[in-house]
């Protein structure tokens, strides 16, 4: 019976890994370069690149405590129908805003389409969510209870992996290889895009910030891949 302790060990990290292992890398950014890569990414506002970062900065706005928000995109650069993307980020740490990494289609106007997002608002108030266009109209899903578990404020600030997994049937998300959450119903057909957002809320009003020369932290990404 001891033989068998092993394999029975090692059965629940097989069954909750992220399922890239078995797929091929088909698209990939690494932030290598000193500027962001115009053949794959459409810039909104500022995003650089700093020690093999890509950051995604808030700028100042016309009145103190004003920021812009900041997008990075692969819309009409690369899409493809299911498969697994996942990206290493550094969620932002300080709260007033919310910083996403995204899996769209173009538009929400003919169904079935859809937004598969992790959103963060600093902290470790991190989610995994969908909106969904359907035959019964567009409604936006966030899970009740979901499997994200940090502790407490320390490892949010830290990079983690971000996956979300996209099949005929069914849409999962992941952190670091855990499955975190799953939402079974109709999926797309139509081919999604890579998108990361840091925004602010109420206008561009970031409280925290009033002195423009003292910004809120960037949401940081250190790479991008996607399976096939």
């Amino acid at each position: 019976m001891r033989r068998f302790l092993p394999l029975l060990a090692f059965l629940p990290m097989v069954l909750f890994a992220a399922p890239n292992s078995q797929m091929k890398l088909v698209w990939s950014d690494e932030f290598n370069a000193p500027e962001i890569d115009a053949t794959k990414w459409n810039v909104h506002n500022s995003v650089t690149i700093k020690d093999g970062k890509a950051n995604l900065n808030l700028t100042p706005g016309k009145e103190p405590g004003l920021w812009g928000s900041s997008t990075l995109n692969c819309a009409r650069k690369f899409s493809q129908v299911n498969g697994y993307f996942e990206a290493s980020i550094r969620m932002l740490q300080t709260k007033g805003r919310s910083g996403r990494f995204e899996v769209r289609n173009t538009s929400l106007d003919e169904p079935p389409s859809a937004r598969l997002f992790f959103e963060g608002w600093g902290d470790d108030n991190i989610v995994p969510a969908a909106q969904v266009a359907d035959n019964t109209g567009l409604r936006m899903l966030r899970p009740i209870k979901h499997g994200i578990d940090f502790d407490g404020g320390a490892s949010y600030k830290k990079f983690h992996t971000y996956g979300v997994y996209w099949t005929p049937k069914y849409f999962e998300w992941f952190v670091d290889g855990k499955k975190v959450h799953r939402l079974e119903r109709p999926t797309p057909t139509a081919p999604m895009f890579i998108e990361f957002c840091h925004h602010t809320a109420e206008g561009g009003k970031v409280k925290e910030f009033p002195d423009p020369a003292n910004g809120p932290e960037p949401l940081q990404i250190d790479w991008v891949k996607v399976w096939k």
